[in-house]
Order: C-alpha cells, then structure tokens, then sequence
C-alpha cells in the first residue's frame, strides 16, 4: 500500500518545514543554545505542522549526533530512527480524542513521567487534540505541569485554544501556527511534483492552493488524487476532473454586470446558477470573497497578499474592475450579499435574496446608473439653498474639482424646519419606544442603549455606545423603518443619521432609560470563550439593566 503524499514527504528537519518561519526560529535557538522549556503549547488550524514541528522538536533534543550550537537532527542516529519508525519507547504520542478520561492521563503520562527515559536524554511527551481532554483529566494534568521531572518534556497540540484552561495555557511556551500563505503552498507542491518526476501545470497548482485555503495538509492530499491520474504530464483540464469546480467565471459574469448596473443581465445570470444546481451559499460566499479581493486591489496593490492568488489573466481583469468600481459602491456590496447568504438557506425561492440584493444595488432601472437616479432626487421639486449654493460655488471654479466626485457621492439630505426640537425627542424617547416595541421589539433592544443627540432641521442625529448597533441601524431597510416610524410618532418628516458616543463616557440618559428594566438573566456561557463573555454581560448588563447569574 503506498504512501499519501502528505506522510511520504512529512519533513523530516527543520529546513524542511513550510512556513513558520516565527517558530522554527524561536524553536531552533532554543535547542541550539540548550533551553528547552519543559512544556509547549502548538495551536492552529488544521493540517498546517503543528504535530510535525512537535516530533521535530523531540528528535531534536535527543539526537545523538546533534552538536553543540546546531538545531537539526541527524537522521542517522538510533535515536532518529527509532522515532521515524515510530519505535522510540521515550517518545510518546498520546491520542487527547480517544483517551479523555482522567485515568488515561494518570496511566499514560504521569505514571511514565516519573521514570528516567531508557535510553534518551529526554523524555518527550506529544499530547494531539489536548482540548478533548475532560476537565479532571485536566487537572490531573495540571500539577505535573507544575513541578515537571527534569526529564521530561511536555508538547500539546490542538485546533480549538479556547476550550483548554488558562491554568494550563499559562504554563506553557505558546506557539501559534498560522495558515501557509500561497507562494509557500505552491512551491511545496511544485517541489513534491519534482520529487514525483510528473509535470504539473501552474494553474492546477494555483486552483489545488485556493482549495485547500491554507491548509498544507489539505493540499498534499488533493495533489495526491491529482498526481494518481498517471500521466507523466497533467493539464488543468485533466486536474478539473479531481479539483472541485470554481464559480469563479459566474462570479466575474455577475461582477460585471453589477458595475455596469445591468439588473436585467445579473437576475438572468443568478436564475441559470440556481436552474443549473449550483449551490447558491458556495457562489455567494465567492461572490463576497472576490469583491473583497477587488477592494483590497483598488486600496492599494500591496494588500494583495491578504487574498487568494489567481491566474495573470485575471488578476489583470481585477485591476480593470477596481478601476470601474467606487470604493463605497464595493463596500456596500459586500455588505448586501454578506447579509442575503444566510438568508439563502431558508428562502423560499432560493435566488431571490439574490434577486433583491441586485435590485437594491444597482436599482429597478435596469441598465441605467443608481447614481444618476439619486442625483435627480424628487421629481418637480426646488433645489435646496445647500445645492444652490454648491452650484454657484462649482461656477465661481472654487469647487470645480468635487463636482468631478459627485457621481461617488452619497445622496444629499434636503433640510426641511420642524415644529419639535431635540429637548422635546429626549422627553418622549421612552415612550416612543414603548411605541416602536409594537413594530420591531429588537430595534428597541439596539435603542435602549442609544441617545438622541441633536436635531438639525429635521434630521435627527442618533449616538450609539456600541458599533454593531450603528451598523444594523445604517442597514438600508432597518434606517427606513425607524425614520417611518419617528415621522409617525412625532408627525414629522424625520431623517436620521448615526454616530458613536465618545468610549468610556457614561451617559445619563442611557442611565435614565434602562434602570427600570428589572430583567434577571440566568445563562451559562462557556468559559474558553472568555473574551465574548465579558463583552455580553457587560452588553446585556448596560441595555436592561439586569444581573448575570453564572
């Protein structure tokens, strides 16, 4: 039976490690200058070297022909033998998945523990998935962390940081292992094709890195799939029949006709997606992530690197598109189609949260711009003194060059006077809250924790402690409802806009409104998500002024 690619060529030294560059060097002075700690923590994403860089770190410390000042293992001693053949007694791998129990720890690590190793200097210990351990078997583990035999030496790997204890993160040396960037990725692959002595295309390499998403482990495997076609030469068609097909054409199709703001073309587009079978969530999750993409090209050309690598072609198509698009329209975009994903999956007609994301983009007109339709504002109406004023500026030559900008430029508010003033908004905001819960009780949940800060004309300006609260009120139809809503209590032409609330300035009159909410909450929240759980009490605490019973 042969070997899968990633076990045929996992690293044996150090040199041969791909990425991680911020450990192996930490790690590799350590063992030069011999300061091993007692115990280490690996945490990262799956498949990307935290078991590998472990075992290196054992061979390391017990090789026998290793030198004073050097790093790297042999291979040729005993010691380095043994353990690739997986027979070194004072190496041990312990599976944390399949022995969670406390007396799994006692019997196979802290029973050994005490004993010297047989033949090594050290004794290692490799403990994978340590966060499936039970909460005992944690603490057994605990004290032999604590007052460790000089001996021994303690490696834990896992994926999911937050479910292990602080007790134990803290008395280990923490290692954070990220995801392998696409460069490395390719060039381990084009590397193992050689070792292979079969010819790749460049563009099989590409589409099998942006697969696997970082994952090295993820890629080796699908290569190995790839490579089992059995030619000696493999083009990116044959590679099509292994790799999981890319909407990566629709997602350029669509792109285009949203920047040209063809309804009409992107709704025919996403129809033929959802009658062909494709799976609408998969195509707007790329969809989101290739706008995100243009973006960051349109912000600058060096933040290329923090998204996935594409052919030439089309990273050329890329530029031209970040030149077609404005930077507000790409961040609206993604906005609207972050949202409608979820949406997708319990819609009845699954392409119409599609459908309704590219009408509230570039509008029922059809081909014609969203921009020239906001331009025109209400038919048969006077322009406001603000635009008049802006006009003879733009004469005068004063302002020639933001006329040239106006086409990007939001619509502009048209100042009406009312009969209300902002004294009057804060004396009845409770009430009209009482109101609104008839509406939509969770806006009076974002509300609760908001402050009515000034009106000018009849734009109500709105303060918010928290970000995500502005966010949702700044949603499109969540602002309509809310400004229908205060027209219609206040029997006036009410307009918002939103802002922050300085940070760590209490108000009084957020004070005011919920310290009447006697709401007691009784919640278990997970203690590995510490930092989530504080920001919720302290949400929760501030908006109904209730107590949390943990």
């Amino acid at each position: 039976m042969s070997l899968a690619l990633y076990r045929k060529y996992r690293p044996q030294t150090w040199a041969e490690l791909t990425g991680q560059n911020h450990i192996k060097i930490t790690l590799q002075h350590e063992i030069e200058g011999n300061k091993v700690a007692h115990a280490y923590l690996f945490t990262g994403p799956r498949g990307i070297g935290k078991t590998t860089a472990a075992r290196l770190l054992a061979r390391s410390v017990n090789c026998e022909n290793r030198k004073e000042g050097q790093s790297e293992p042999c291979g040729k001693c005993s010691s380095c033998l043994e353990q690739v053949a997986g027979r070194d007694m004072d190496i041990l791998e312990v599976d944390a998945a399949s022995q969670t129990g406390v007396d799994n720890v006692r019997e196979n690590i802290i029973a050994n523990a005490r004993f010297t190793p047989l033949k090594r200097k050290f004794k290692v210990f490799i403990i994978d998935e340590v966060h499936m351990l039970s909460i005992s078997a944690f603490n057994a583990l605990l004290k032999i962390l604590e007052e460790p035999p000089a001996h021994a030496i303690f490696i834990l790997c896992t994926t999911e940081i937050h479910k292990v204890p602080a007790t134990i993160i803290s008395r280990c040396q923490r290692f954070d292992f990220r995801k392998v960037n696409s460069d490395d990725l390719i060039s381990r692959l084009d590397w193992i094709c050689k070792q292979e002595g079969i010819a790749v295309e460049r563009k099989v390499l590409l589409d099998i890195a942006r697969v696997s998403e970082g994952c090295l482990r993820d890629a080796e495997s699908l290569l190995g799939q790839v490579l089992a076609l059995g030619d000696k030469k493999i083009s990116a068609e044959e590679a099509s029949l292994i790799i999981p097909s890319t909407n990566l054409s629709f997602v350029l199709d669509l792109t285009r006709s949203l920047v040209q703001k063809n309804t009409e073309s992107a709704i025919t587009l996403v129809n033929k997606l959802a009658q062909e079978g494709i799976d609408l969530v998969k195509f707007t999750d790329d969809l989101v992530e290739f706008l995100r993409k243009i973006m960051l090209a349109k912000i600058s050309h060096g933040l290329k690197d923090f998204a996935f690598d594409l052919d030439a072609e089309t990273e050329k198509q890329i530029i031209d598109l970040a030149a077609s698009f404005g930077l507000n329209d790409l961040i609206h975009l993604i906005n609207i189609f972050s949202g409608k994903k979820f949406e997708i999956k319990t819609a009845a007609i699954p392409q119409l949260p599609l459908e309704v994301a590219i009408i509230e983009f570039c509008g029922a007109g059809g081909d014609r711009p969203r921009q020239d339709i906001d331009r025109e504002g209400p038919k048969n109406s006077p322009p406001s003194s603000s635009q008049n004023n802006f006009v003879e500026e733009n004469k005068s030559g004063a302002k020639s060059a933001t006329l040239k900008n106006t086409e990007s430029a939001p619509k502009m508010k048209v100042l009406k006077n009312v009969s209300i003033n902002i004294d009057e908004v804060r004396k009845k905001w409770h009430n009209f809250l009482v109101k609104l819960q008839d509406i939509n009780a969770s806006l009076v949940f974002v509300l609760k924790v908001a402050e009515p800060v000034d009106l000018k004309g009849n734009v109500l300006k709105i303060g918010f402690k928290y970000a995500f609260h502005q966010q949702r009120i700044n949603q499109i139809k969540i602002k309509q409802t809310l400004e229908k809503a205060l027209s219609e209590y206040f029997n006036e032409d009410i307009q918002i806009e939103t802002s922050l609330l300085p940070k760590g300035q209490e108000s009084n009159f957020i004070k005011e409104q919920t310290k009447n909410d006697e709401v007691e909450f009784v919640q278990v929240l997970p203690v590995e998500e510490k930092g989530q759980q504080q920001e919720m009490i302290d949400l929760l605490v501030n908006t109904l002024g209730g107590k949390i019973i943990e």
